[in-house]
């Protein structure tokens, strides 16, 4: 239930005048009006946070009218409704060269993409985590490969989209030297889950459980999906904060397998 306060931005002693008050400002920040011109991905996550925004709200009005007041915890990770709403303000805030003239709310992630871009050039920051299967995986042990390190999870639609992109990518080039590290934020997410979803959406991939965000705090990945892609020499060298283009990325691999683009 905390998890309905926090998407709805009331504290645990909301009255209801407070929860209805801010319900109407979230479904006037989201209002489908606002969105006419964005890509349909992005209409398609709005729709998800106006759903996200009704449900809170019934909740917390059933907990109001009880009384009821959940108690809220000071140190607490995020959990998926929260990350969600998150990669939804981001996607809109990486859609402002497309909208010209469409509002954008003001609390946007934009500098999360402006921080994943800082550590292009620089040596990726090495990590060792455990596959599904239970074996260690050390980044700086794969020196010499073109490594793709994706940060996703579960529950996260954007991520599940690319999954399918990200098959075909490493099936193409893994035996040209592409690794591709699906890190899974497992601090957030279920391992059993992970493992179960892993089999039945095909990745033919590594999945590494970062069960204890150590990865994720060298790396900006707070919103999700968020990709890497590190040359031979073990630097970053491209960065996306979003849904990774097949296209684009396929590209992009091609020059660094054969060791062209090392030094862009």
């Amino acid at each position: 239930m905390a998890n309905a306060y926090e998407l709805l931005g009331v504290s645990a002693d909301a009255t209801r005048e407070d929860v209805e008050a801010a319900y109407a400002r979230k479904r006037a920040e989201y209002a489908a009006e606002r969105h006419v011109n964005l890509p349909d991905d992005l209409k398609q996550l709005a729709a998800e946070r106006r759903a996200a925004f009704a449900d809170a709200y019934r909740q917390l009005r059933s907990a109001v009218a009880a009384p009821q007041r959940l108690d809220a915890r000071a140190e607490r990770r995020r959990d998926r409704e929260t990350i969600i709403a998150v990669c939804v303000l981001l996607l809109l805030a990486l859609s402002v060269p497309l909208l010209r003239g469409v509002a954008v709310p003001e609390r946007t992630a934009i500098a999360e993409g402006a921080e994943a871009a800082a550590l292009s050039s620089q040596i990726a920051p090495d990590f060792t985590l455990q596959t599904l299967d239970g074996e260690s995986v050390t980044l700086s042990s794969l020196r010499g490969k073109v490594v793709l390190i994706n940060f996703w999870a579960t529950w996260c639609p954007p991520c599940v989209r690319e999954i399918p992109r990200l098959v075909r990518v490493v099936d193409t080039y893994k035996d040209q030297g592409l690794v591709v590290l699906g890190v899974n934020t497992t601090y957030q997410d279920d391992a059993a889950k992970v493992r179960q979803f892993a089999r039945d959406h095909g990745i033919s991939y590594p999945v590494l459980l970062d069960t204890e965000g150590s990865a994720g705090q060298k790396y900006p990945a707070r919103l999700m999906p968020t990709t890497y892609l590190i040359d031979r020499s073990g630097k970053i060298v491209h960065t996306k904060v979003g849904e990774v283009d097949e296209a684009t990325l396929s590209e992009q691999v091609r020059d660094l397998v054969a060791d062209r683009g090392v030094n862009r």
